[in-house]
């Protein structure tokens, strides 16, 4: 049974590594929801962040191949839900529909305005899936322009080595 997972690769920086770790998910039909790689406080490594919907066998051999690949640290996969992650989301919204009831709303779902536009506001929220969809809905009509969800980044994972969350999801 497919799910959503987390997959964390720790690695030193090369060129052309994401599009080895993508090609190796497309040809095993792992479906990738979004990516993101940052440098980390140590200059010459990358952390390699990818939200991924794949069955968990599947997932389990492509792990070990990314972990086969010399440049790799390490390589973490964890059930998206059972993961500490982070999205960040930004709503462009009319400032001609903003008022005391929006602005209530921005503050109550943790959310800040970051902006103005010509006539748009920017408000950025930073949190899980779910929180992120309670502000949408909230603002959700006429005046809510535009919206865009970033890829999840997290730091912590289990090793492969801990196999219960894949076999879990099995």
């Amino acid at each position: 049974m497919k799910a959503n997972y987390l997959l964390n690769i720790l690695s030193e920086d090369k060129k052309g590594l994401v599009s080895m770790i993508t090609n190796l998910l497309n040809r095993n039909n792992i479906e990738i929801e979004c990516i993101s790689t940052a440098r980390t406080d140590i200059h010459s490594q990358v952390l390699i962040n990818l939200q991924l919907f794949a069955d968990a066998n599947e997932l389990r051999k492509v792990s070990l191949k990314i972990n086969n690949i010399i440049e790799v640290t390490s390589v973490g996969v964890s059930l998206l839900n059972d993961s500490w992650y982070q999205k960040t989301a930004l709503f462009t919204f009319d400032k001609h529909g903003y008022d005391s009831a929006v602005n209530n709303v921005i503050q109550k779902y943790g959310a800040i305005l970051v902006g103005a536009v010509n006539d748009n506001l920017i408000i950025q929220k930073i949190g899980r899936d779910e929180d992120i969809q309670l502000l949408y809905n909230a603002l959700e009509g006429e005046y809510l322009k535009s919206f865009c969800k970033g890829a999840a980044v997290s730091l912590q994972s289990l090793s492969l080595s801990e196999e219960p969350v894949l076999r879990s999801a099995a």
